[in-house]
């Protein structure tokens, strides 16, 4: 699409001229990849056409997804059937992102992850000891009082110290989950709270199918302990200073994001 006069146009609206002149408009192209590149079920028609034709008119490829419930091998392989080898791909991820700015911090305290086991592999390979749970079910002998079991997690702990909470998709979020994020966060003032995704929706498909996102229980997080989080995926402002390093990105106005929400 193209604004003219304040006006969105279809870029199939467009005359071969002003398609040309809106090619010419940037060097490097930032794609999200579900919904973009590929939907759960596959790839997007003719899409590997459309990659390998902007890689043979010289465009910068860069991939920024708010999935970090793929490892990389999972994604280089997805990619390669697109016609992208590895060595060619460029690839930004929550977990990626989560990661590189502890690191840049020089955090060293355990890390209390709500996230899939993959996001969570991301931060153990790195060396950092990761919390996360409870696993076990409450029981419910219908007292009235049955909240009382959270009585435990005001309690202050001796080790390890939790230096941060990281919030991304987590398909067994919990009260009970949450409770000890909370919780966490009241006890020690210096406690980072991070953010992945914070999609409010997750479509697997284009025929409805959406899933409850991460954004609920982050904003429900927030709210609770009257703390913001730094957003390290998309659209957080803390993502895109890493982007710019990244990618060596020298001139943002020449640059096009491509993202379907």
């Amino acid at each position: 699409m193209k604004y003219q006069n304040g006006q969105i146009r279809h870029i199939l609206d467009l005359s071969k001229d002003e398609k040309r002149e809106f090619a010419q408009s940037f060097d490097t192209i930032m794609s999200d990849c579900d919904g973009v590149v590929w939907h759960f079920t596959g790839p997007i028609p003719d899409v590997d056409k459309a990659l390998q034709l902007l890689k043979q008119k010289g465009k910068k490829l860069a991939f920024i997804s708010n999935n970090g419930m793929r490892t990389m091998e999972e994604y280089k392989q997805k990619f390669l059937k697109l016609g992208i080898p590895s060595h060619e791909l460029e690839i930004v991820h929550p977990a990626l992102t989560t990661v590189r700015y502890l690191k840049a911090i020089n955090m060293q305290d355990a890390v209390y992850c709500i996230a899939t086991e993959v996001f969570k592999d991301y931060l153990r390979n790195e060396g950092y000891v990761v919390l996360d749970g409870p696993k076990e079910q409450f029981s419910d002998d219908r007292a009235a009082d049955s909240v009382r079991v959270f009585t435990e997690y005001f309690e202050e702990t001796e080790s390890p110290k939790v230096g941060a909470i990281v919030m991304d998709l987590d398909c067994n979020v919990s009260l009970a989950h949450l409770m000890r994020a909370k919780c966490y966060l009241q006890r020690n003032p210096n406690c980072l709270l991070l953010a992945g995704a914070t999609d409010y929706i997750v479509p697997l498909g284009g025929d409805g199918r959406d899933v409850i996102g991460p954004g609920y229980f982050l904003e429900m997080l927030e709210r609770a302990t009257s703390r913001e989080a730094l957003v390290l995926g998309k659209p957080g402002q803390a993502l895109s200073q890493f982007i710019l390093e990244q990618f060596n990105v020298t001139q943002p106005e020449r640059t096009l994001f491509i993202g379907d929400m």
